[in-house]
């Protein structure tokens, strides 16, 4: 049986249910940047959100490396280390995060990432020494996964027409 709009009423009913046009996957087939309509664009814009604060969290030290090593009397060596440490926390978490997604899906994920990751961040206010600074650094750097559960999550919502956009801006302003 067909609706007033010509599509069956099967279709009617589930584009009813979301604000954006949706595909038979439930896929968003816009994307309205300057939209908040839930549960596609509101999805779009807290995972971004999330991406870009853990991105902050992560890179917020090196600025500051010139105090910290001073306070803290670290060699080259040290800050290196820590570096490498940040860098390497975040090809593991990543790694992980991608199975963390299947498992449970990305936003429950990315929270789970999150609210580990934030002690972390704030340990780094505490450090008192080359090795705590480099496991802050560590750890810190895991928060940097949440960029896989972003682009998960967005090819989650979007369908194909749009998801390169939706993955794009994400990413983009996640990382801004």
């Amino acid at each position: 049986m067909e609706g007033s709009y010509g599509a069956p009423e099967s279709v009617q009913k589930i584009q009813k249910k979301f604000a954006l046009p949706v595909d038979s996957e439930h896929k968003a087939t816009e994307f309205r940047l300057f939209s908040v309509a839930a549960p596609h664009m509101r999805a779009f814009h807290l995972s971004w959100i999330s991406f870009f604060a853990c991105f902050v969290s992560t890179f917020a030290a090196p600025p500051l490396l010139p105090i910290i090593r001073d306070d803290l009397d670290l060699t080259a060596t040290d800050i290196g280390n820590a570096g490498i440490a940040a860098v390497s926390g975040a090809v593991f978490a990543r790694v992980a995060m991608g199975t963390a997604c299947d498992l449970f899906g990305p936003r429950l994920a990315s929270a789970s990432l999150t609210l580990i990751t934030a002690p972390a961040v704030y340990c780094t206010a505490i450090a008192n020494s080359a090795t705590s600074f480099l496991l802050v650094r560590f750890f810190t750097g895991f928060s940097l996964a949440t960029f896989v559960s972003t682009q998960f999550w967005m090819s989650s919502l979007f369908s194909s027409k749009v998801v390169g956009t939706a993955n794009a801006i994400a990413g983009g302003w996640g990382n801004l």
